[in-house]
């Protein structure tokens, strides 16, 4: 059941309480997945795993603060049925499971380092404030992507979890801005730009480097642990479906 944020005041201070489970709650079912993995990975790199998860729940829990606004400001939207952050974030527990069999991988060389940050090239190079251009660009990187992990025998799992997640919110805004009468624009564009800021300046592929490190003894960490994002299967549907619906609707109400 969806709760929306109660406001209290407390010394002059407002807290929002019991908002929107979107943003905040998935940064906390993260942050508790890899609190679980981090012990149970220990147990088969005798300890190495740790320092990878120990930066993965302290990046979480920064966020956590911008989360709670993000889902704040969602509240009037999502009470008029409009599941903006509600709907742009996915269940941790739909990944692979700890124990999910994972084939010997091959050395993430700075050569497929450099080959990897060109096709985030290509991408952070996209009008960043046109939803349009990055659902575009999302699906190109993503297909580059996988052809990319697929020809090396490497897999870049954090990096494409990040783009994933970019494309999803800007996909899934657009239909929300239509159905809004684009009241939801403000809020959708900035957490697609916060998305975006996060790929450029985190550094996903320095995640992916280390754990690149476990992927050649066969531990799939990342791999089995950052959920599915079904970018792909959403944007086919809008490429088919959706998208000339949809320009013309946005058109109509700018």
């Amino acid at each position: 059941m969806m709760n929306y944020c109660k406001i209290v005041l407390i010394s002059a201070t407002v807290l929002l309480t019991g908002c929107v489970e979107g943003f905040e709650i998935h940064l906390k079912d993260a942050i508790e997945l890899y609190k679980e993995r981090k012990v149970q990975y220990a147990e088969q790199s005798d300890g190495k795993t740790n320092a990878l998860f120990t930066k993965l729940i302290t990046t979480e829990t920064l966020l956590l603060p911008v989360a709670a606004t993000f889902d704040a400001r969602a509240v009037p939207y999502v009470k008029d049925g409009v599941m903006i952050i509600a709907n742009d974030f996915v269940p941790m527990e739909d990944n692979l499971g700890f124990d999910h069999p994972m084939a010997r991988a091959d050395e993430l060389s700075p050569e497929l380092i450099t080959e990897a940050k060109e096709i985030l090239s290509a991408l952070n190079s996209s009008n960043s404030h046109d939803a349009f251009a990055i659902t575009e660009a999302v699906n190109t990187a993503l297909l580059a992507i996988d052809d990319f992990e697929r020809y090396n025998n490497v897999h870049i799992a954090m990096t494409k979890h990040l783009v994933e997640s970019l494309g999803f919110g800007a996909l899934h805004s657009l239909y929300y801005r239509c159905e809004s009468q684009d009241k939801t624009y403000r809020l959708g564009q900035d957490l697609m730009l916060l998305q975006a800021a996060a790929i450029k300046i985190s550094n996903p592929l320095s995640y992916d480097k280390q754990a690149n490190e476990f992927h050649q003894q066969s531990i799939g960490i990342l791999v089995n642990d950052l959920p599915h994002i079904p970018f792909l299967k959403e944007y086919d549907k809008y490429k088919m479906l959706d998208e000339a619906r949809l320009s013309d609707c946005l058109i109509k109400v700018i």
